[in-house]
C-alpha cells in the first residue's frame, strides 16, 4: 500500500492534472485564504503569533498577516491555525474531516523554504496532498475518536511540503515515515471545548514541513508507516481499515473534487441542520410560536454536536460544536456567519431560549458516521407541525456554492477581520489565486497578505 502511494505522489506532475482539478484547487486556496484572514483575529492565534514574533529569523518562512519571519515549521502551524480557528475551512463530508487547512501552510512555508516554486508546481503539490489525506481517510469506517483532520493531515502535508521540495520517491517515503512518528490528534480538546482544537491541524502542517525538510538531510523514516504492526491503521484504527477504498482510481481521480466549502463557519456536521432551520424559517411565522424542535441524526452527529447547549470556558467552540444554537441562529438571524459567534451574540437571550426547545435524537437507521442526512420537525404552540429534510449540506460537490458565492464569501471573510486590506491589494490577492498556474514564484501571494 505505501509504496503506490509514494510512487503516485512522485510520479504526478501538473501536466496530469485535468481542468476541473485545477479549477477546484483554486477555488480552495482563495476559500482557505479567506478564512484566515478573520482567523487571524481569533483567540489562540494573536497569541500564538506573539510568541513566534520573539523566535523571528531571517531566512525563513512568513506567518501572514504580519511582517514576521519565522522557521517553516513554525509558520505553517500558525497559519493553519489561523485557517481553522473559525472552523469555516473545507471538508470531506464523507469523512467529517478538513484538508487544505494542514496541506495548504505546509506546502507554502515549505515553498518559501525554496529559492523560486512555480504556481504548477505549488498546484501539484496540493493536489496530491489532499489526495492523500482524503485515501487515508476514506479507508477508515470506524466512528470519529482520533481528529483524523489532523492524523491523516500529517502524512498530506508531508506528501505536499515533499513534493514541493521534489524529493524523489526514497525521499518522500521518509518524509512520510517521519512524520508518522510525530502524528497525534486526539478528540479529548474537542468534546472539551478547548482551544487546542483549532491547533491540531497546526501541529500536523508543522510536522509536515519538518519531516520533508529533515528527509531532505538525510534522515530515515519508518518503511510501514501505514500497514507495519505498529503503524497508523493498526495503531491508530485498531487495524479496521479497507486498503482498496484508499487505493482505487489512484492517480486517476483526483479527491479534491469531493471536498466541500463550507457556506457557515461551525463545525459541518452542523450544517443540514442549519439548512433546514434556513427553510423552515420561511414557512413558520413568529419565532416565538415554537413550542419545540426535533432533530434526527447520524450516532456521531448527535454525540460530537447533539447535546444541549451549554457555555462553558470557550463559548465560541461551544456555539460552533452545536446544532441547538446554531438551529436557533439560522431560525432567528436568517443566517449563521462569523459574528453570531461573538460571545455578545452568543449570550444572546432568545437564541439561549430556542436553542433551549431543540432536542436532538438519533436515526438508527442512518450509517454512524453519516454527516449528511437530518430532520428537523418543528411543533408550534397551535399544535401544528412542520418539517425538513436535507439529504446534501450546501457546499457539497453535489450541491455546491458558485463562484460568485464563493467570491462573497471571501470578500464578507476580509471585511469582518477590520485588518487594513486595500482594495488594490484584495484585487491583487484574488487575481493572483485564480491565475496561479501562471505565476513563476508563489511566494509573490505572500504580498498583499503583509502588514
Amino acid at each position: 500500500m505505501e509504496e503506490k502511494i509514494i510512487n503516485n505522489i512522485e510520479k504526478i506532475s501538473f501536466e496530469d492534472l485535468g481542468d476541473d482539478v485545477i479549477r477546484y484547487c483554486k477555488k480552495l486556496i482563495l476559500d482557505s485564504l479567506a478564512v484566515a484572514f478573520p482567523g487571524s483575529r481569533a483567540p489562540g492565534c494573536r497569541e500564538t503569533v506573539e510568541l513566534l514574533g520573539s523566535w523571528q529569523c531571517i531566512n525563513g518562512a512568513s506567518v501572514l498577516f504580519s511582517d514576521l519571519t519565522v522557521s517553516p515549521p513554525q509558520a505553517a502551524m500558525v497559519n493553519s491555525a489561523m485557517m481553522h480557528a473559525l472552523d469555516f475551512d473545507d471538508t470531506l463530508d464523507d469523512s467529517a474531516l478538513h484538508t487544505f487547512v494542514s496541506v495548504l501552510p505546509a506546502v507554502l512555508a515549505a515553498a518559501e523554504s525554496k529559492t523560486k516554486i512555480s504556481g504548477k508546481r505549488f498546484i501539484a503539490a496540493l493536489v496530491l496532498g489532499t489526495d492523500l489525506v482524503c485515501r487515508l481517510s476514506l479507508a477508515i469506517d470506524r466512528p470519529l475518536s482520533w481528529i483524523r483532520t489532523a492524523t491523516c493531515g500529517s502524512f498530506g502535508a508531508a506528501a505536499g511540503a515533499a513534493k514541493i521540495l521534489g524529493m524523489d520517491k526514497e525521499g518522500i517515503s521518509n518524509a512520510l515515515g517521519i512524520v508518522y512518528a510525530q502524528t497525534a490528534g486526539n478528540a479529548q480538546g474537542l468534546i472539551e471545548g478547548r482551544l487546542v482544537k483549532r491547533m491540531q491541524p497546526g501541529f500536523a502542517a508543522s510536522a509536515g514541513v519538518l519531516s520533508a525538510l529533515l528527509s531532505n538531510r538525510g534522515i530515515t523514516g519508518s518503511r510501514q508507516f501505514l500497514t507495519g504492526p505498529y503503524g497508523f491503521y493498526p495503531l491508530y484504527e485498531q487495524n479496521e481499515y479497507y486498503p482498496e477504498r484508499a487505493l482505487e482510481r489512484l492517480g486517476d481521480h483526483f479527491t479534491i473534487l469531493d471536498l466541500s466549502i463550507k457556506p457557515y463557519p461551525s463545525c459541518r456536521m452542523t450544517h443540514s441542520c442549519i439548512d433546514a432551520a434556513l427553510k423552515l424559517k420561511k414557512r413558520i411565522g413568529r419565532i416565538g410560536d415554537i413550542d419545540r424542535i426535533d432533530v434526527s441524526v447520524s450516532s456521531m452527529v448527535a454525540e460530537m454536536v447533539g447535546k444541549s447547549f451549554q457555555i462553558g470556558t470557550n463559548p465560541q467552540v461551544d456555539a460552533q460544536f452545536s446544532i441547538p444554537y446554531t438551529t436557533a441562529c439560522a431560525l432567528i438571524r436568517g443566517d449563521v456567519f462569523l459574528r453570531d459567534f461573538e460571545t455578545e451574540f452568543i449570550l444572546d437571550p432568545e437564541i439561549k431560549k430556542t436553542a433551549g426547545v431543540v432536542h436532538v435524537s438519533v436515526n438508527q437507521d442512518l450509517p454512524q458516521k453519516d454527516i449528511f442526512q437530518a430532520e428537523m420537525r418543528i411543533t408550534k404552540s397551535n399544535g401544528e407541525v412542520l418539517s425538513e429534510f436535507v439529504s446534501v449540506p450546501r457546499g457539497n460537490p453535489e450541491n455546491p456554492m458558485s463562484d460568485e458565492e464563493c467570491r462573497n464569501k471571501f470578500n464578507k471573510c476580509v471585511d469582518y477581520s477590520g485588518l487594513p486590506v486595500a482594495d488594490e491589494d484584495r484585487r491583487e490577492l484574488i487575481s493572483m489565486v485564480e491565475n496561479i498556474e501562471m505565476l513563476s514564484d508563489v511566494r509573490d501571494l505572500i504580498g498583499p497578505m503583509r502588514f
